[in-house]
């Protein structure tokens, strides 16, 4: 073959590939020839209440659009939920599209490579959604993020029977001070002061939060949490647990505290049998569609007149949604997900009672309980995660979880729960 001969076809065979290129090259997201289609795989823990009917009405909303993508749920119970979520994820059989509760579980998939970076995604969106510095706490790691901030829950507020209040002549506390009056009257009176289950571990650790935020502040317990300064067995966080274990010594818990779960002492408080019952917004995001048939009331959780952090509160992004790297079908998972963070997604899950994280859609959707919870939401100076999410499992699944069920039965001091948290964390550091 001659050189001229030679160049000719590979001149040829250059025109050919480039001609070819488009055969050899994934379609970009958004042109035609990348259109989504089939079925996308969602796992979530919405199994009850407000979450349980948005999501299905999120999902009826998409499957009549009829356009081509298809929304398979599988609602997993949320004492079960992080078990399956990190098998399917670690075991490479993972849903399309996965909600999760951000902060650590974002952190230890994506240092596993197990989650799709969504930076690109999120910049181009961030406007559109409210509390921005809380929702990249909950989704970043090494400077990327990995998440869409879908849900903010609170917890701080109490809700309260007012029938049982005025019965036994109680003005709702304005304090925690005259919280523990109330309670030390009703139970001088024979009714149950606190509905309360904390067989599972995490609603005693919402106890214990809210003295946290009280006794240490936000910025004191994430300073534990990192290592920066502060440690759990500091005088302030022993102090909380103490606080804590006292409502247990005083009686104020209904009985079964520690065997009961949750479930159980949200019937106890339905049923009338109890004033109190502490929990998150969660509990009020149904009540639209299915009233209680008693009136309830919701306060503040009371603050201690000595506080020296006055405007620190609990609360968090609670649900975020990414996509798993070994997702069957990511672009029909985007998809559905880009359309679930719209203004008309967003305003279906808002509608349910949910505390949805896109910009207006709360005030403009949700229902008045809802609009007042997210008004204090916004007017707080900082919120504490729940700490099992900031926590390596380990740690906030396993110390902070048992060792709450322990200072109920009295198997731990406030000091020794304290120890405990600490040395797990000092323990998963090295």
């Amino acid at each position: 073959m001659t050189k001229h001969t030679h160049a000719r076809t590979l001149h040829l065979l250059v025109v050919v590939l480039v001609l070819l290129a488009p055969v050899f090259t994934a379609p970009m997201r958004g042109s035609a020839a990348a259109q989504p289609s089939g079925e996308v795989k969602l796992w979530t823990e919405f199994t009850a209440g407000g979450e349980k009917t948005g999501i299905e009405a999120l999902i009826a909303a998409w499957q009549a659009k009829n356009n081509g993508v298809s929304i398979n749920h599988r609602p997993i119970g949320n004492e079960q939920f992080f078990t399956v979520i990190r098998t399917g994820i670690a075991g490479g059989e993972p849903p399309d599209l996965l909600q999760w509760e951000g902060y650590q579980q974002t952190r230890d998939f994506a240092k596993a490579g197990q989650i799709v970076d969504l930076t690109e995604w999120w910049n181009t969106h961030k406007a559109n959604f409210d509390l921005q510095d809380a929702a990249e706490r909950a989704c970043t790691f090494e400077g990327k993020i990995y998440c869409v901030p879908y849900t903010y829950h609170t917890g701080w507020q109490v809700y309260y029977n007012p029938a049982i209040l005025e019965e036994n002549g109680i003005q709702v506390p304005t304090n925690y001070e005259e919280f523990l009056a109330a309670a030390e009257t009703l139970k001088g009176n024979g009714v149950t002061p606190i509905a309360f289950g904390g067989k599972d571990g995490w609603p005693g650790e919402h106890w214990y939060m809210a003295f946290l935020v009280q006794r240490c502040g936000v910025a004191g317990v994430y300073s534990a949490i990192e290592g920066t300064g502060a440690k759990f067995t500091d005088p302030c966080f022993v102090q909380a647990a103490a606080d804590f274990q006292n409502l247990v010594e005083k009686e104020y818990f209904s009985q079964g505290a520690a065997s009961d779960d949750y479930g159980t002492a949200q019937a106890i408080f339905l049923s009338g049998q109890a004033a109190f019952f502490q929990t998150g917004s969660w509990f009020a995001s149904g009540w639209d569609q299915t009233p209680p048939e008693i009136e309830i009331g919701i306060m503040p959780f009371p603050r201690m007149a000595d506080s020296a952090f006055p405007n620190d509160v609990t609360g968090a992004v609670t649900h975020t949604f990414g996509i798993p790297t070994a997702a069957e079908n990511p672009e029909a998972a985007m998809a559905v997900l880009d359309w679930m963070a719209s203004p008309e997604g967003a305003a279906i899950w808002a509608q349910n009672g949910n505390l949805s994280m896109v910009a207006g859609a709360v005030d403009t959707s949700a229902p008045q309980t809802i609009k007042d919870l997210w008004t204090n939401v916004k007017a707080a100076q900082a919120a504490l995660p729940w700490i099992e999410n900031e926590l390596p499992p380990g740690v906030g699944e396993d110390k902070v979880y048992t060792g709450t069920v322990a200072l109920i039965t009295g198997d731990m001091t406030p000091e020794q729960f304290s120890q405990s948290i600490q040395e797990a964390l000092d323990a998963s550091r090295t």
